[in-house]
């Protein structure tokens, strides 16, 4: 039996609504992520994910690590997005600990 293609993100599963609209091609993409930012500079960086579009933010500590998850219709988005998370001010380090994808 064939299976068929989910057009539902997690979000949208949890919300109770349908997807606005499919990825092209049909992929979607969920990444777990670990952000590692300096003490210091964690409010910044956290407004700074929490603003990212199809990024949540699961938890944080006083120490500077975040707990994530992504969303995108691509791998090339995934790879794209860690780029842009490394590249904000005062963060150390982001470390891709999961990834699943349709």
């Amino acid at each position: 039996m064939a299976r068929e293609q989910a057009s539902w993100s997690r979000r949208d599963l949890l919300g109770g609504r349908p997807a606005a609209g499919g990825a092209a091609g049909g992929e979607h993409h969920v990444s777990g992520l670990v952000v590692h930012a300096r003490p210091e500079r964690l409010a910044g960086v956290l407004g700074a994910l929490r603003a990212m579009p199809g990024l949540d933010v699961h938890g944080d500590n006083p120490a500077g690590k975040i707990v994530a998850t992504l969303e995108t219709p691509t791998e090339d988005d995934v790879v794209r997005r860690l780029g842009e998370i490394g590249d904000l001010p005062g963060v150390l380090s982001t470390a891709l600990v999961y990834h699943r994808f349709d």
